[in-house]
């Protein structure tokens, strides 16, 4: 019988009760950042096909949208480390090994072509230029949107990093329900076809790599994700996955079942960062989870 993270403190209480390692100290700034810097990166991906498809409706929409993501995404990061010359103290070095200083540099260099690109859509200037940072950010698109889950992946904190092999696919597909949500929702049901396809690709890959995830983690790791916020959290985004994906069948020719898709997709996928990250807090001070994994690497 698989005991509570409760039962399992009550037993291996850690070094006189207090947490094995130390619990992160990030506010709900940071999960908004994984949440709107995932959308960012996926909807300028999306915009960019769009433009090469003449769908120009669709891909300013979705231009503006990977804008306003990047710059609500820096605010939370920023705001988030207190002290603003800390994010440019991080653009000082760049260390390949280091997933927070690659992370760094893919936002920095993605939230400059994504900013330029949709100030030149929305002034009508320099449209060459405009389009060339359009590619760029396209480019750097993918790894904006999963770049955060490789960086909490490489914590020692349990619920991370045990999960390492399925969070990125988590947050690619999560990204992407976002970013076609939102597609759904901003434009009319007949240009939104890329967004629909897109929807039902993100909301069936993310029930199949949250499953992976759970499976990855076992039964005691997982613990994380049915305790608490994190419980009431994941099972939120499962239902209005589900709920969004099954609309999205339908929002071919419906603008209603259009807009229901969508703001069950963007839902679903801010309720599965918060999710994620109060797993995380869960398991960072609850003593019983890291000596779980250590007993496991040591049976191992």
């Amino acid at each position: 019988m698989v005991k509570t993270p409760t039962e399992l403190h009550d037993e291996q209480p850690g070094y006189y009760g207090r947490p094995m390692i130390k619990p992160q100290e990030w506010t709900d700034l940071i999960p908004t950042y994984f949440f709107t810097g995932g959308l960012a990166g996926t909807a300028a991906t999306l915009a960019f096909t769009q433009r090469l498809a003449k769908n120009e409706t669709l891909a300013r929409a979705m231009l503006f949208a990977a804008a306003g993501g990047t710059a609500v995404s820096g605010f939370c990061l920023i705001a988030d480390l207190k002290r603003p010359e800390r994010f440019m103290n991080m653009l000082r070095v760049f260390k390949p090994t280091s997933p927070m200083s690659v992370g760094v540099y893919i936002f920095s260099a993605f939230g400059g072509s994504v900013t330029l690109a949709a100030a030149s859509e929305f002034t009508g200037l320099l449209r060459p230029i405009g389009r060339l940072f359009e590619a760029v950010a396209a480019l750097l698109g993918p790894p904006m949107s999963v770049y955060t889950a490789v960086l909490i992946s490489d914590t020692v904190v349990p619920a991370w990093h045990y999960g390492r092999r399925s969070l990125p696919l988590l947050f690619a597909c999560s990204s992407a329900m976002s970013a076609a949500g939102v597609g759904m929702l901003c434009v009319p049901a007949a240009f939104g076809g890329a967004a629909r396809r897109l929807a039902l690709v993100g909301g069936v890959g993310a029930l199949f790599a949250l499953e992976r995830l759970h499976a990855e983690l076992g039964p005691r790791q997982d613990l994380a994700y049915k305790t608490g916020q994190a419980k009431k959290l994941s099972e939120t985004a499962r239902a209005l996955t589900i709920a969004g994906s099954v609309a999205a069948l339908f929002a071919k020719r419906s603008d209603v079942a259009a807009k229901i898709s969508g703001a069950c997709l963007v839902t679903a996928a801010l309720c599965e960062r918060f999710g994620i990250f109060r797993a995380g807090c869960i398991s960072a001070k609850d003593p019983s989870f890291t000596i779980d994994a250590q007993r496991s690497r040591a049976n191992a």
